[in-house]
């Protein structure tokens, strides 16, 4: 023997590996079901069923990121939001106005480290500004009428609520990581790239009614920009590629399977690995199966599946050109400020207030 030993770090069994990621699958796929179940039985819509799913999972990551009080106040947002969203959307300056308070309230959370834990909330209440669901006997959208927008609100809400119930007493021997903090020079690039590029989409999109998906196209906006390593193109191209794998899942999909309830369950299992994909080490999966699963639980027929994919498809190219650009200027603007800016002290003293405040345990 010359000394050295022989042993190596040994890894869990493969089929231990995949038997625990299978059920943590199946635990999050009963949670996304449920607020689905509740709301499809109390309102008889098609809709509630694929929209407290989508909230659901707005709630199941709010409160993984950033712990249960973050999950609470997401819900509660959520919930006031959807009609608030729904009457702005009736035209395009009003509706252009709430997506930008939306981004200047995410561009806000991303001091605290929080813009990533609740994106989804503007993302999914980008559908209910620009494409609410048809409601009642006729399938129609009334965008005034007040049981509509209180049903909207209590969906949202109960569907984000649920996971937030659940989900600490599952997590309560996880150590969530500190949430990072960004400085204002970081922070400011980010919040006006998601400001006036989602701003103007939304505009556009409600000012042309035929691209009903145009959620789609902010969407992608406020997925592929980021905030202190936005400089960075190498990250925002993983992005663009999960996206547009997740545009090639759904037009595949739309090719072999022609039931809508199968769609909705494709949906809700791509949902469930879209949130496991979102803690993972390979960021650019939850934008593949995130891609899809906005798709697969927004369409009222088969037929639509296939059109929201292809809106998606292009949209995807749109928004990725549009947050490649934005990520360029960030890279001028970075470089600019690392020969002439600086921290000063009252900018230390910020940061140093943020990380006393900032607990979203």
């Amino acid at each position: 023997m010359n000394g050295t030993s022989d042993a190596t770090p040994t890894r869990p069994p493969l089929m231990k590996s995949l038997l625990r990621r299978l059920v943590i699958a199946l635990i999050l796929a009963v949670i996304l079901a449920i607020p689905a179940v509740i709301m499809s039985l109390l309102t008889n819509e098609p809709a509630a069923s694929g929209w407290a799913s989508m909230a659901a999972i707005g709630g199941l990551v709010a409160v993984a990121a950033a712990g249960p009080r973050i999950g609470v106040i997401t819900a509660i947002v959520m919930g006031l939001l959807a009609p608030v969203s729904i009457i702005a959307g009736q035209t395009p300056i009003t509706g252009a106005a709430l997506m930008a308070l939306m981004c200047l309230m995410l561009g806000r959370l991303s001091r605290f480290g929080l813009h990533r834990a609740t994106v989804l909330v503007v993302i999914f209440i980008a559908w209910t500004l620009i494409a609410p669901p048809p409601w009642g006997p006729t399938e129609s959208v009334v965008r005034t009428d007040e049981t509509y927008l209180a049903w909207m609100g209590a969906i949202f809400f109960v569907g984000a609520l649920v996971p937030v119930l659940i989900m600490p007493f599952l997590l309560r021997k996880m150590k969530r990581p500190a949430p990072v903090l960004h400085t204002r020079d970081e922070a400011v690039p980010y919040t006006v790239s998601i400001t006036v590029l989602a701003t103007i989409s939304t505009y556009y999109v409600l000012a042309n009614p035929t691209d009903f998906a145009g959620a789609f196209l902010v969407a992608t906006i406020l997925v592929l920009t980021q905030v202190g390593e936005a400089a960075v193109l190498k990250p925002t191209i993983y992005r663009v590629i999960g996206t547009i794998l997740g545009s090639t899942i759904v037009v595949l999909i739309v090719a072999q399977i022609h039931s809508l309830p199968v769609v909705y369950l494709i949906g809700l299992i791509l949902g469930t690995a879209a949130v496991i994909a979102k803690f993972g080490p390979h960021p650019w999966l939850y934008y593949t199966f995130i891609t899809p699963t906005a798709v697969f639980l927004n369409a009222l027929s088969v037929q639509q599946v296939g059109e929201l994919g292809e809106q998606r498809l292009v949209d995807n190219i749109v928004g990725a050109v549009l947050v490649l650009i934005a990520a360029g200027l960030t890279i001028a603007y970075s470089q600019w400020h690392a020969k002439h800016g600086h921290i000063d002290a009252a900018e230390q003293a910020e940061q140093q207030k943020l990380l006393s405040l900032t607990d979203p345990r």
